[in-house]
């Protein structure tokens, strides 16, 4: 009898012992895990800050001072010289400028297109809606570089080729079908019950997407916003094929730094700093709308 309890005691026992080992384990592998993960985002933010950190210490000295084999970091040489430089140069500024316009209207013209459409594929129901949201996202998948002679030989054909409303409307184009699917998934996230009740007070269909469901989809409406205008910003190869060199984009001035025989460094970096300044300043100011917009997105889905 005292052989069988304790045969059944050891039997009780053994999964409290397992367990026991099994939590003594478990700590060392959450933090062996933990460490090998904040060792990825060191390496990731290394690779992404280092080049940017690089390119900024290029455009702060003289050109003389990062040639040759030694480079001389003294500080009392740091200058802005390169950036009043380029920054006074009309063939600096008109691209700027250009970019500037183009991005913004690109962004306000995908956004306000897009939200309706968008909303209409949340709301609606009807027949090919799930084909064409999906054949909307297939186009994307289309090489730019098989697009651009025909867009070249249309926008000659219209008029458009080498304005910034040929720009507008290129860009336009390629973005909204990307702004559209990203606002579907915010607009269908929001309880239909709120536009029942916006309905029952007298508020016209327009009228709920304006007060109702952009307020309340505002950081999923401010992400694919941000998204839409560092698209347009950035672009070079749409902007290189349909501009001249009578005014071009900002991306493709700040290419044309480099030369064939020889290339100036330092313009370069100070053309990158500023090409990505404005990215930088939209991505700071709105990080907690980007974060919480991308997160309700990856939600929903």
């Amino acid at each position: 009898m005292s052989s069988v309890t304790a045969t059944r005691a050891s039997e009780v026992g053994a999964p409290e012992h397992v367990a026991d080992r099994s939590s003594r384990r478990n700590p060392r592998r959450r933090a062996a895990a933990t460490v090998v993960h904040r060792a990825v985002v060191v390496l990731l933010m290394l690779y992404l800050t280092v080049p940017f950190a690089w390119m900024l210490v290029y455009s702060l000295y003289p050109g003389q001072n990062m040639r040759g084999q030694h480079m001389d970091f003294t500080p009392g040489d740091l200058t802005l010289g390169s950036y009043a430089r380029l920054l006074s140069d009309s063939t600096f500024t008109v691209p700027i400028r250009n970019s500037l316009i183009v991005a913004a209207a690109t962004t306000v013209l995908c956004m306000a297109l897009g939200s309706l459409c968008a909303y209409v594929f949340a709301r609606f129901r009807f027949r090919g809606q799930r084909v064409l949201l999906l054949s909307m996202m297939a186009v994307q998948a289309i090489p730019a570089i098989v697009l651009a002679v025909p867009l070249f030989v249309l926008l000659r054909a219209f008029g458009l080729y080498d304005s910034l409303v040929g720009m507008v409307l290129t860009y336009t184009a390629f973005i909204l079908p990307l702004v559209i699917w990203m606002m579907v998934s915010f607009f269908e996230s929001i309880p239909v019950n709120l536009e029942k009740a916006a309905r029952v007070d007298g508020c016209t269909r327009l009228g709920i997407v304006r007060r109702v469901v952009l307020p309340l989809s505002g950081p999923g409406f401010a992400a694919t916003a941000i998204f839409a205008f560092i698209t347009a910003w950035s672009d070079f190869f749409l902007a290189k094929v349909l501009t001249s060199n009578s005014s071009p984009m900002l991306s493709v001035r700040t290419a044309s730094f480099q030369g064939i025989f020889a290339m100036d460094y330092t313009a370069a970096a100070t053309a990158g700093v500023i090409t990505a300044l404005p990215v930088l300043i939209l991505a700071l100011v709105a990080q907690k709308w980007i974060v919480q917009g991308i997160t309700e997105g990856a939600v929903k889905g």
